[in-house]
């Protein structure tokens, strides 16, 4: 209705809550895509730092999603009024990091100012200039931000659809070396199943060898295993954004033949079930919708469940691959390293 008093009253008492606010400014900024109350509030009250940020961001999301229907206006005198926008809306929030994770959603379509290798935490990897950037200003100030590790998944996701197979190990490393820097417990400990998810439905990994598939296989054990053990069966996983990486997982455990396992994270899903990955494992397997696809994969670990042996200590999860527990603080083992003989090289 062109109202924009209450999001100024929510975004005041979230206030630093940085996965919250990040959240519900996304979110936001989608359901504003089409409305003008963003740039109404950003012009009634211009001293506001929390107008210029919601106002940015959406300018943003408006942006990626003209480009994405090929508007006609989404022009380069847009890109740069877009680009512009976000980094004054930083430079009135300095403390910020969702000014950089709103430029970071049009980081997979805007392209990048060159590529290089970088190192981050151990691991190296190619990546875009410009887009690495961003990230690096969003996580200096929120080192475990959510949207900006999956906003910068999906600009390295991005170069990965050019075809080119090394930048296979731009996705994965990247996603493993998001994780490896993260708490035990945190959400980031999910971030690698995306990139096997994107592969899987991607069929990317059918183009490879048999030792780079096999490597692969080993990748995929290793990070479900961190993502069950660590986030899962950690503390309470009450992030935001927690429904999307519960049903990231959910798939994967029935893709990888553990649907039992699978139950209690469906228990945990309830009615939340996301467009990711669903609708294209609807596609993938002939299902009418994203919907069927995740009730099918349900009813499948409801059935394992149900079939499984009543133990009174339940076994472990994973058994071939899982070492003694680590204590609390100690971070998951890394994942197998690139076999020596392939997709070592960016060129």
């Amino acid at each position: 209705m062109g109202g924009w008093e209450s999001v100024r009253d929510l975004l005041a008492r979230t206030g630093e809550d940085w996965p919250l606010r990040t959240h519900r400014i996304s979110v936001l900024a989608r359901a504003a895509v089409g409305l003008e109350w963003t740039r109404a509030w950003s012009q009634a009250e211009p001293e506001r730092p929390d107008a210029q940020v919601m106002a940015a961001y959406a300018e943003a999301v408006r942006l990626r999603s003209m480009i994405l229907r090929r508007d006609p206006g989404a022009d380069d005198a847009a890109a740069v009024r877009a680009v512009a926008n976000g980094r004054a809306a930083a430079a009135a929030a300095p403390h910020d990091p969702t000014p950089w994770i709103g430029l970071l959603t049009l980081a997979d379509i805007l392209g990048d100012n060159g590529v290089s290798m970088v190192q981050w935490n151990d691991l190296s990897f190619e990546t875009g200039a410009r887009s690495w950037n961003w990230f690096q200003e969003a996580v200096s100030r929120h080192p475990e931000s959510w949207h900006a590790h999956h906003r910068m998944r999906e600009a390295q996701l991005a170069r990965l659809r050019t075809g080119a197979l090394h930048e296979l190990t731009g996705l994965l490393d990247f996603a493993a070396a998001g994780a490896a820097h993260a708490d035990p417990h945190s959400p980031l400990r999910v971030l690698p199943l995306y990139a096997h998810v994107e592969l899987r439905q991607s069929a990317t990994a059918d183009q490879l060898g048999a030792s780079e598939r096999a490597w692969l296989a080993q990748r995929v054990e290793q990070d479900l295993e961190d993502a069950y053990r660590y986030w899962f069966r950690g503390p309470d996983p009450g992030h935001p954004a927690a429904p999307y990486d519960l049903n990231i997982l959910a798939y994967l455990l029935v893709e990888s033949g553990r649907p039992r396992l699978a139950q209690p994270v469906f228990t945990a899903i309830g009615t939340h079930a996301t467009a990711v990955p669903w609708t294209r494992a609807a596609q993938l397997s002939g299902a009418r919708s994203g919907q069927d696809a995740f009730t099918a994969a349900r009813s499948a670990a409801d059935t394992a469940a149900a079939k499984a042996p009543r133990n009174v200590t339940e076994p472990d999860p994973f058994p071939e691959t899982a070492p003694a527990a680590p204590a609390e603080a100690e971070a998951p083992h890394a994942p197998p390293p690139l076999p020596a003989d392939t997709l070592t090289s960016p060129e």
